[in-house]
């Protein structure tokens, strides 16, 4: 790994030395028809052939502007404010011979349009998009969206499921890395679950879903990646917007939150506040039949009922300064604090039969959950010239810290309703820390036009301390339940770095990348005495083709080798207690899965999409329920099986039926299928599914507009498990008034309240059927109010910030 990175800092110091020699300067004023300076105006360097912007900067207060390190070249620079007509000059040709060059002042004149305030709208784009390589869900201004939570926007994205432990699938595939505004989630699932459900969905400006990513980023994530877009705010002056929402489905629903910007000059300041209050409630049942030595049969039918209470306080705040005119440094800070009571109570029917069962279990277990989180970020962009050099650096120091405390109480009664035994009373106690450090670098090198070449290096160390504490009530003295105690610590360090490298030869583009990551890893659960080590060197290949055969014909191929290593919350041996008969288990020894993917896309009329491709997934990690006859107790767990396979094809369409009525159908097929061996016996099975989601948009007045979702899910296999189909419909209505600054969203989602999940399982002796059935019927109202002026409609903006990659939980 160490040659990795010599050959690779060679690499880039190179390309760093190649072509300072080769830069001049261009400088000028802008003014108005009286010479009054306009240092509100936009400055565009523009390449002479196609008009591309190279650059954009700002002049100061007297109106000069200068653009440094200008490749040799033609060039134009424009200039433009809101108000006033555009203005250019001619064409520049900057040679060896030509060190600096002023222009002559680009003077623009008044359009006679006074205005003394403007309310800046963006134009609406479409609930779903397709890019060359991802799918775009924009949710910033969709009731459907309106007073949701981050995890209720992503059950309803085209390809996007959540099962009953709120694992996410994309295009039916398990293993997808989440990220926030390119930030990776280094987190288990149950904490980036938490953290999902805490996001106030009014601060997302997009989903964006990426089947098969390149090299450029982490390789972890074998069913892909969703980046969530937050909002953002770069325009001059102070601007902001605040949400107020109420809704109600099993209980009540409140939330709030606050926008801020202000821009002047080189300096940008934000931050966001949010407060989410929300009570509900689900309800799941377990039936299992275990056959006992000699061929009975124990039958339990549990009837389980979670009513949760949690309140969440949110903050997100950040400063970009622009030192020059090719440098942006910004330094950012987010994090909340929330709180969970869960009040749950199950009755167990056990017997024979459970139409006359010999006793019944009567569980109560009450959890009190808090969840604080504190990231900070340093980031740098500099713009090495103008022809698109450029180096970002990112710097990345979170910690999460949860505490759950939980008492249980289990009882056994029999037929006449007297107590078989002594009541089981527990109860534990398991703060969790998570330590997160990350350092990037990503380097940016075009040649001429047609080709570029991305580099980058990474390196992240990812540490949890997690300290399960049990204990049980003995005549009234509690004792540690060394069973069921456990502190394991794990820490995972990954370095690695990429290659990328661009080309477009006439209607071919070409896209081709090496990723190396080097892992090491250490699990020791102190209490067992159980410590497994790991440290292994992988390289990942991408390969990308497409072909442009006209303006309105669009394909192209890939290829990609992922990983997904295993969730160290899933490495923890530790029992995760739901009664005495049923609980869930960790795995020390599961090992990382690899991924090999192929993919076809074609493009119709630069509107409707189709994909397809192939993926052989080796050591899947698969889930599966495993039982002990002679105690009857039933546990999860995951295991590596040999293989996955799956086969899928995508379309997206967009089609305006009407004026006022827009639609956007989203159709996923699929082909899954496991192959290995589980519980030591063969799992060979496979099922063909899909999924349908279409969305509708009608426009009833120009400042009304109405919101309509259909959602389907067959029935499929997973592992194990048959799941079935599932199916709901949201509808929401959106009224914009005060000159479109306040908008009034009301949404219902599942209105006929049918999204239940069957699941079961008969494999191996067990025999399972799993109802759940979540709070998905939920009415809200949400009221936002934009405010904020633009002196003179000017249109400030810094240069793009990249996105970098880290999350929280």
């Amino acid at each position: 790994m160490k040659h990795i990175y010599i050959v690779f800092t060679i690499l880039l110091t190179t390309f760093f030395a190649g072509t300072y020699a080769q830069q001049a300067s261009i400088s000028g004023r802008v003014v108005d028809e009286q010479q009054k300076p306009l240092d509100l105006a936009t400055v565009n360097l523009l390449n002479a052939t196609d008009s591309s912007v190279v650059r954009t900067i700002f002049p100061d207060e007297q109106g000069n502007f200068a653009f440094l390190g200008v490749q040799y070249g033609e060039y134009r620079i424009s200039a433009v404010l809101v108000g006033y007509e555009d203005a250019s000059s001619e064409v520049l040709k900057i040679t060896s011979e030509v060190g600096s060059k002023e222009i002559p002042a680009l003077i623009l004149r008044n359009e006679n349009t006074v205005l003394a305030e403007v309310a800046v709208t963006a134009p609406q784009r479409p609930l779903v998009e397709r890019k060359p390589d991802m799918l775009v869900v924009n949710v910033e201004n969709s009731t459907l969206a309106a007073g949701n939570t981050a995890m209720d926007i992503l059950e309803r994205s085209p390809g996007v499921t959540v099962d009953k432990d709120d694992n996410i699938s994309l295009m039916g595939k398990q293993g997808v890395t989440v990220m926030i505004d390119g930030k990776l989630t280094h987190l288990s699932a149950d904490q980036l679950a938490n953290f999902l459900r805490n996001t106030d969905g009014n601060t997302i400006k997009s989903i964006e879903l990426i089947t098969n990513p390149s090299s450029k980023y982490d390789a972890s994530g074998t069913a892909g990646m969703i980046n969530i877009v937050l909002k953002k705010n770069r325009m001059a002056g102070t601007n902001g917007s605040v949400t107020v929402g109420a809704g109600y489905g099993f209980g009540h629903k409140a939330n709030t939150s606050l926008n801020l910007n202000h821009k002047e000059g080189p300096l940008n300041v934000y931050g966001t506040y949010s407060y989410m209050n929300n009570r509900g409630g689900n309800e799941f049942d377990i039936f299992r039949s275990i056959v006992q030595p000699g061929g009975a049969n124990t039958d339990f039918q549990q009837y389980t009922d979670f009513i949760r209470q949690n309140s969440s306080h949110s903050y997100r705040a950040g400063i970009d300064y622009q030192t020059s005119d090719r440098n942006v440094i910004g330094v950012s800070m987010n994090g909340y604090a929330s709180g969970n009571d869960n009040d749950n109570s199950s009755n167990t029917l056990i017997g024979r039969t459970i139409l006359s069962p010999d006793s019944t279990l009567a569980t109560s277990s009450i959890f009190d959950g808090n969840y604080t989180s504190l990231a900070v970020n340093v980031n740098n962009q500099f713009s090495i010239d103008s022809n698109g050099r450029k180096l970002v650096a990112d710097v990345d120091i979170s910690r999460f810290s949860n505490r759950n405390k939980a008492n249980y109480s289990n009882t056994l009664y029999l037929p006449s309703g007297d107590m078989k035994d002594e009541p089981l009373v527990s109860r534990s106690d398991m703060p969790t820390i998570i330590d997160i450090r990350v350092a990037k670098v990503d380097y940016t090198h075009p040649f001429g036009k047609d080709n570029k070449l991305e580099a980058g290096m990474k390196y992240s160390n990812v540490a949890s301390d997690n300290d399960m504490r049990f204990e049980n009530q003995v005549d009234g003295v509690w004792q540690n339940a060394a069973n069921r105690t456990n502190h394991f610590v794990y820490e995972e360090q990954v370095s690695a770095a990429y290659l990328n490298y661009h080309t477009q030869l006439g209607k071919w583009g070409v896209q081709a990348g090496l990723r190396s990551e080097y892992t090491v890893s250490d699990g020791n659960s102190i209490t067992l005495g159980n410590r497994i080590k790991r440290d292994y060197i992988d390289f990942f290949p991408s390969v990308f083709v497409n072909y442009n055969l006209s303006d309105n014909h669009q394909m192209g191929v890939s290829y990609s080798k992922r990983i997904n290593r295993p969730n160290y919350g899933n490495l923890n041996p530790f029992e995760y207690f739901l009664d005495q008969y049923t609980f869930e288990r960790g795995n020390p020894y599961l090992r990382p899965e690899y991924t090999h993917a192929f993919d076809f896309s074609y493009t119709l009329l630069q509107r409707y999409n189709l994909s397809a491709g192939y993926s052989r997934t080796n050591d899947v990690i698969a889930e599966s329920m495993n039982q002990n006859d002679e105690t009857k107790q039933t546990w999860v767990s995951r295991d590596n099986l040999a293989k996955q396979d799956i086969w899928y094809a995508n379309v997206n369409a967009p089609v305006k039926i009407a004026k006022w009525w827009d639609t956007n159908t989203n159709l996923n097929a699929f082909y899954m299928a496991f192959d290995g061996v589980l519980n030591g016996q063969q799992l060979d099975q496979g099922q063909f599914a899909w999924q349908l989601r279409s969305n509708h948009t009608f426009t009833i007045w120009p400042t009304f507009t109405a919101e309509a979702s259909a959602n389907y899910q067959s029935s499929l296999i997973y592992s194990v498990y048959r799941i079935g189909a599932q199916w709901s419909i949201d509808a929401g209505l959106n009224k914009s008034f005060y000159n479109k600054k306040a908008n009034l969203k009301f949404s219902v989602s599942d209105i006929f309240d049918t999204r239940i999940q069957d699941v079961r399982t008969r494999f191996a002796g067990l025999h399972a059927i799993i109802n759940q059935k979540n709070e998905t019927r939920v009415a809200r109202l949400t009221l936002t109010y934009n405010f904020g002026t633009l002196k003179n409609g000017a249109r400030r903006e810094t240069q793009s910030e990249e996105k970098s990659r880290i999350n929280m939980p």
